[in-house]
């Protein structure tokens, strides 16, 4: 009867190497990517990067707007969805048009698309985050949290930088080759 002893004291060692090495999970039953945040208005989660953060300081203090660029390097599109600021609990989504008349107009959006292998920007002109009713005025040098929110249930926290509103495209060392003005 030893034969059959050992056959079963081999398996039973082999299930327990197994157990003890683990399981392996399909990477699509992951949880949500961790989100890092970096200096100077980044922050990297999963496969999208949000870059060259900057609010300008306002005119109107109790108005402001955030313009920024988010590149989705995953297959698959995404959009951002949501917005919130630590400048104000009012804060949304927009997009500047033109009207046939030629007159730029404020429209509020519900998403903005993030295609896949693509940039979008948020620049003067077009997408941005309006922040309105902000109680304390900001100046050049401070930081507003901004958390954007996408489509994909990725969330993008970072520190955004207000910075002096500059004359052209291009003058600021933030510019990276965008049109922020």
């Amino acid at each position: 009867m030893r034969y059959p002893r050992r056959k079963t004291l081999a398996a039973l060692a082999l299930c327990s190497v197994l157990a003890a090495c683990g399981t392996t999970t399909d990477p699509g039953d992951a949880g949500p990517a961790e989100a890092v945040t970096e200096p100077g208005g980044r922050a990297r989660v999963g496969d999208l990067m949000v870059e060259d953060a900057w609010m300008p300081e306002p005119a109107n203090p109790e108005v402001g707007v955030v313009y920024l660029a988010v590149t989705n390097t995953a297959p698959d599109d995404d959009a951002v969805v949501g917005v919130s600021t630590s400048a104000s609990p009012e804060a949304g989504l927009h997009r500047t048009e033109t009207t046939e008349s030629g007159a730029s107009t404020m429209r509020p959006v519900e998403e903005v698309p993030v295609p896949a292998g693509g940039t979008t920007t948020f620049v003067e002109g077009g997408y941005h985050v309006m922040v309105e009713d902000i109680p304390d005025p900001l100046r050049v040098g401070d930081t507003v949290a901004v958390t954007l929110d996408f489509a994909s249930g990725a969330e993008a926290e970072l520190e955004v930088p207000v910075r002096e509103m500059t004359g052209g495209a291009g003058e600021s060392d933030h510019s990276e080759g965008h049109d922020h003005h």
